[in-house]
């Protein structure tokens, strides 16, 4: 038996509605609401004396054909019945959800090309970028610098639309003309070779750093938002007296090395900005061993961090993959790998962040306790039996009571917010557009890895759904759409994720991209891209 054959009473009614054993609570108020315009919200349904959840699975109910049901609930104001019948998910065709719930457009691949997509799904999550590619004052010249950065701005225009599936000939055209390797075939399957993503991600922000001229910037685009600094102090481990040297050098990218004790980024970072090297020795006349120690001196407002995972095998000849299990944060605060002069200048937005942090932890444990204490109260209300005077006293109204006033205890714990005054920048952080001024990064997306070389397997993007994006109302989409991913959870304590496999998108929660830190052969965190934390 695939269904069931329930009878809702509500208010004074009868309705007969069949209910797929494979749904949920949720499902069955959003079909009751198509028939009473009664929000699911408001819906409070009795089975066997218990309160339905919007989780509960119909089959574990026991229900049984012809079964009588009651719901009590009011109609709101709000919302009107649906012009339109219910519609599922699981009917529709992929192409129709993704443009029911104007999901994020997939690209598609055009033969060895998930490389290149991941890569631009990745860059996209950067407005700033695509605002600067709109506002291009480049000279219009023939370069493939100037083709490529404006095939990549009409490329993101595209994918702004949310209008389906896009194909990017032009861009991956004159990705090919740029560099011979895109352009590689196999011999055997006679189709593109698959390439590195990684370096795919560093040549198209080498050519956009050249094609591309923001006139607000004094600096290039990339160059503001996507580049840091480091100094490095060279100290001789054999030599003590000798004088320690330095040097100065910019970054696109921080390296997460990858040996048998790292288990976490922070410590593949320090593995990287901390190490032996060889070299010669003023003072002791040879080669001597020295300790290179690199400390951050600019933060760039977006983070890249490539996990070295591959490594070169001679015998093979190819690049070897490392499927090591390495942890990566939501929130990274990199201050720990700062010069001290910089961690100064961090110090005021990062003790803001901090304060800022605990007051709203705290304030979402005391909301979520008070709306636990309000429901609980509710439910205590609406099942709670009659009295024979009240009984008596209500036999000659068929319709049901109108729901008890929810208690506003919940909201009035906002009453007593603190006031946290906003930082004081130094000077030198409000003058640098594009830099991070307080050292604490969000994760905005993730591109993986599956096989088990880099020339090889397939690459995937995971990319943060930004909170002010929504999904198409119930209304709109005429009565509403359901799904086993359970669309009521979307809500400002959600953290959703974009899976752009090539043209294949959906969308997981938070705890699918803790699963991408490797292990195994799921896919494996190859490349991390962090965003500063907004504190305005």
């Amino acid at each position: 038996m695939s269904s069931v054959h329930l009878i809702v009473k509500w208010s004074g009614k009868k309705y007969d509605i069949d209910v797929d054993l494979t749904h949920n609570g949720e499902m069955l108020k959003m079909q009751m609401f198509s028939l009473t315009t009664v929000e699911p919200k408001k819906q409070k349904i009795l089975i066997k004396g218990k309160m339905l959840k919007d989780e509960d699975h119909i089959a574990d109910l026991g229900l049984v054909d012809n079964q009588i049901i009651m719901m009590m609930g009011s109609v709101g104001g709000s919302i009107s019945r649906p012009s339109k019948p219910l519609k599922f998910l699981e009917d529709m065709s992929y192409e129709e959800v993704t443009k029911e719930l104007k999901f994020s457009s997939g690209l598609v691949n055009l033969g060895n090309t998930c490389y290149m997509s991941s890569t631009i799904q990745c860059l996209y999550s950067i407005k700033e970028l695509m605002n600067s590619l709109n506002e291009n004052q480049a000279d219009p010249n023939n370069s493939i610098d100037s083709k490529l950065t404006s095939s990549l701005r009409d490329l993101f225009n595209t994918l702004n639309k949310k209008s389906g599936s896009v194909t990017p000939t032009a861009f991956l055209n004159n990705l090919r003309l740029s560099k011979s390797m895109y352009n590689e075939i196999d011999r055997e399957s006679g189709v593109h070779k698959q390439q590195d993503a990684e370096e795919c991600w560093n040549d198209i922000l080498s050519f956009i750093n050249k094609g591309l001229k923001d006139p607000k910037l004094s600096k290039n685009f990339v160059d503001s938002y996507l580049e840091g600094e480091f100094i490095t102090t060279y100290q001789c481990d054999e030599n003590p007296e000798e004088p320690s040297t330095y040097v100065i050098e910019k970054f696109r990218k921080l390296d997460c090395r990858i040996d048998k004790s790292v288990n976490y980024l922070q410590q593949g970072l320090n593995l990287s900005l901390v190490q032996k090297i060889n070299k010669n020795s003023p003072t002791l006349n040879r080669e001597a061993v020295y300790t290179a120690t690199s400390r951050l001196t600019r933060l760039p407002k977006y983070l890249t961090i490539n996990f070295l995972r591959f490594f070169w095998k001679a015998k093979e000849n190819i690049d070897a993959k490392i499927v090591k299990k390495v942890k990566f944060p939501f929130e990274l605060d990199v201050t720990e790998f700062t010069s001290p002069e910089l961690a100064t200048k961090l110090k005021p937005a990062r003790d803001y962040l901090n304060k800022r942090k605990d007051f709203l932890e705290s304030n979402n444990k005391k909301l979520k306790m008070a709306k636990i204490a309000e429901n609980d109260a509710m439910a205590g209300a609406d099942i709670k039996p009659k009295t024979s005077a009240e009984a008596s006293s209500s036999s000659g109204n068929s319709k049901m009571a109108v729901d008890p006033p929810v208690s506003n205890s919940s909201s009035n714990i906002f009453n007593r917010v603190p006031i946290i005054e906003k930082p004081v920048l130094d000077s030198t952080l409000t003058a640098d557009i594009g830099c991070n001024p307080s050292g604490v990064y969000d994760l905005i997306a993730v591109l993986t890895h599956t096989g088990r070389n880099s020339s090889s397997g397939h690459y995937i993007a995971w990319v943060k759904k930004e909170s002010e994006e929504s999904f198409e109302s119930f209304e709109t989409l005429g009565g509403g759409i359901s799904s086993s991913f359970n669309l009521k959870n979307i809500n400002d304590d959600t953290k959703l994720w974009y899976k752009f496999d090539d043209d294949k998108v959906s969308i997981v929660d938070e705890s699918e991209i803790v699963k991408l830190e490797g292990g195994g052969d799921w896919h494996t965190a190859y490349i991390t891209l962090y965003r500063a934390k907004n504190f305005d």
